[in-house]
């Protein structure tokens, strides 16, 4: 064979192998991750730190501890005085940052008592539900935080957060676009009992939620200052459900909220406040931590899922797309979401959309696993987890560029490694 013949024949071979890795790259999706810091910081829980009559007042026997095992960055609190600014000053320690609910006349002295864990502040928490004229004294109680903070050169780090209302379906019109004295946007979104992704709370879907909400934050990011399942479950109005239910769906809910361009969500809330063994008060259910100061599994669930992403970036670093294809069952809804941590490793979330617990029976129900194909388009080292059950891999795969997992109602979260 000629020089000329070898050099077309080798061509031919190339071009033929380009095709076929086209063809298999071709059903794939280009996935561009997100910052598995940005994660985690997208994580926060509510907290009552001078709610001194509860289990709150238990603050090294209770609060600190569980606070601090739970390792989310970012807590939600409406307390102040001189031993609360202390607490808060000690997690912030910890790397704990606070958004407080304040208003203008107490703000500077607030700011400067709690130092730098101090993240951001917040007017008045659900106004629409105090009656009279909610809305003029909200807008002007918004807008005089806000040019007070921003007046102030000692607070010019401190975030200033919009209202959150109540009645998220109707309130938002009546209250109007304030935007213009805000840096972030809020809103309530509780999702009764149902699915994250089908209820956002007085019937309303996610996509309508969120544009209620946009009324009043325009195109600031948004943040979700409360939301959450409880557990008190005969309760006709707000739903609760079971804590096995609610250790699913919390988990479900984040990446959801995140998914749909949510910076943060706060869940609602760190630790049951009094006991009520005969379950007669839904407020005293909506904690991670029982009233005898052990965890429910949402509180573990939350933990290992934090442990599992995290990632100390301390530095800026830019993720690297990753070629994926998930194939589910006909009939079945995956939802996903991929993160990259400084070091190079994605993490995949899978997340089976379904319902784990009946409202009308107050009962569990039980989902079967189903098979879902996950397909890379290179040969990576996997690892599987699953958050409800441990912080550590319950399969490793090897280095492969297809795996198989066994996905129920849990989330579950593939390790993507490049090999050494």
């Amino acid at each position: 064979m000629s020089v000329r013949g070898l050099i077309s024949l080798l061509l031919a071979v190339c071009a033929t192998a380009l095709s076929q890795a086209r063809t298999a790259d071709g059903n794939m999706q280009r996935m561009v991750p997100r910052r598995a810091c940005d994660f985690v910081n997208s994580i926060g829980v509510n907290t009552h730190f001078g709610y001194y009559d509860t289990q709150y007042g238990l603050y090294e026997e209770v609060l600190r501890p569980r606070l601090l095992e739970l390792g989310v960055k970012h807590i939600r609190d409406g307390t102040f005085n001189a031993d609360v600014a202390r607490k808060y000053r000690e997690v912030g320690q910890s790397g704990v940052r606070l958004l407080l609910i304040t208003s203008a006349e107490r703000v500077a002295e607030q700011a400067e008592a709690i130092g730098p864990m101090l993240w951001g502040v917040e007017a008045v928490n659900e106004p629409d539900g105090r009656g009279g004229d909610w809305v003029g004294v909200a807008r002007q109680a918004q807008q005089r935080l806000y040019e007070t903070v921003r007046a102030d050169a000692s607070m010019r780090d401190v975030a200033v957060v919009g209202l959150s209302l109540a009645n998220i379906k109707d309130s938002p019109a009546r209250l109007g676009d304030i935007s213009q004295w805000m840096d972030y946007g809020g809103m309530h979104p509780y999702a009764a009992g149902q699915y994250p992704a089908r209820h956002w709370g007085w019937g309303m879907s996610m996509d309508a939620a969120l544009t209620e909400a946009r009324r009043v934050s325009g195109s600031r990011p948004l943040l979700v200052t409360e939301c959450g399942y409880h557990n008190k479950e005969r309760n006709p109005n707000h739903p609760g459900v079971s804590e096995r239910a609610a250790a699913i769906y919390h988990l479900h809910l984040f990446f959801i909220y995140f998914n749909q361009g949510v910076e943060r969500s706060y869940k609602y809330e760190l630790l049951d406040l009094r006991r009520d063994d005969a379950m007669t008060d839904m407020e005293c259910h909506f904690g991670l931590v029982r009233a005898d100061g052990s965890v429910k599994p949402s509180f573990t669930a939350i933990r290992n899922l934090l442990r599992i992403v995290a990632d100390d970036a301390k530095r800026e670093y830019k993720c690297r797309p990753l070629a994926v294809k998930v194939e589910t069952p006909e009939g079945v809804t995956v939802r996903t979401t991929l993160l990259q941590t400084s070091d190079g490793r994605w993490f995949l979330a899978l997340m089976r959309e379904c319902e784990v617990y009946d409202l009308k029976r107050m009962k569990d129900v039980a989902v079967d696993p189903v098979d879902v194909v996950v397909r890379t388009g290179r040969r990576l080292d996997v690892r599987r987890y699953v958050p409800n059950e441990s912080d550590t891999a319950v399969s490793a795969y090897g280095t492969t560029d297809s795996v198989t997992v066994p996905l129920g109602a849990e989330v579950q979260i593939l390790e993507l490694a490049r090999r050494p």
